[in-house]
């Protein structure tokens, strides 16, 4: 389970960065803060960097699970990665499109050491203090190794370059319904309203937070890297004289500090929020 300490920083942050834009407009009010995060670190889905790796990471490979795990089983909405990779079919496409892309895409100078198979599990082991990698498997999994991935996750999330409506309704659809609606109630409530919880946490993979950062136009603050433990989109409700807006903020990481996304006052309000 992810540290719910780690929480308490969060909600610090989000509230300084709504106050640090906020604080000085009497007429402007935070009616409501959620927050989507990637809940914890995880192993590599499959292979370890180290022969000491899986006694470290003692709960073995693969991700942990939540209430919104990404839909990524269907076969129907991949068409666009069975052509563009040239598969056969498009059962099982994110596992051959994985295979088809380390073959052509693993060309760095950095990796040319490093096993293709071990891409996630360098990824995810580079944090772990006690997992000692390497040092041309660490300058692969900060160089190289990141960008693919990163490429990679977009793919699975049918977000940015590899956008897909159908994949990223599937992954992160329900999510952003919840968000939109949950921005309505708290615009509709009646001050001081009572009856509507203030802040919500929405636990999340990296594929989702990357969805719902393509759906809100932030996408680009990701500059290219996956979203590590820890990386958040914070959505401020609020109110001024001309009506309900929202506000997002990011960060990509346990260390990093929230960045205001720049949402555009075109895209701000919250009517135009709800054709996202």
């Amino acid at each position: 389970l992810p540290d719910m300490r780690s929480l308490f920083p969060l909600i610090l942050l989000a509230s300084l960065a709504a106050g640090k834009h906020h604080g000085h407009d009497a007429e402007d009010k935070l009616l409501s803060v959620q927050v989507v995060i990637r809940h914890a670190d995880r192993a590599a889905t499959q292979g370890w960097a180290t022969d000491k790796s899986e006694r470290i990471l003692f709960r073995g490979n693969g991700e942990l699970t939540d209430l919104l795990v990404p839909l990524l089983t269907c076969n129907d909405g991949w068409d666009d990665v069975v052509k563009m990779h040239n598969l056969s079919t498009s059962e099982n496409a994110k596992d051959a499109a994985l295979i088809k892309m380390l073959r052509t895409q693993w060309d760095a100078p950095e990796c040319s050491k490093v096993p293709p198979a071990l891409v996630d599990a360098i990824i995810a082991e580079l944090s772990q203090k006690e997992v000692k990698m390497p040092d041309h498997y660490k300058a692969c999994a900060k160089g190289h190794a990141k960008k693919f991935m990163f490429s990679y996750i977009e793919l699975l999330a049918g977000a940015g370059d590899h956008f897909n409506p159908l994949r990223i309704k599937r992954v992160a659809g329900m999510l952003t319904n919840e968000l939109i609606g949950k921005m309505q109630k708290a615009a509709a409530c009646p001050p001081p309203c009572n009856t509507q919880p203030k802040f919500r946490v929405y636990y999340t993979h990296d594929v989702t937070v990357l969805a719902v950062a393509h759906i809100f136009k932030a996408l680009h603050h990701y500059e290219g890297v996956t979203p590590a433990f820890s990386s958040a989109i914070v959505f401020e409700t609020r109110m001024n004289a001309t009506g309900p807006y929202v506000k997002v903020f990011l960060k990509n990481g346990q260390d990093a500090e929230f960045k205001e996304s720049g949402f555009s006052k075109e895209y701000s309000t919250l009517e135009a929020v709800k054709t996202v």
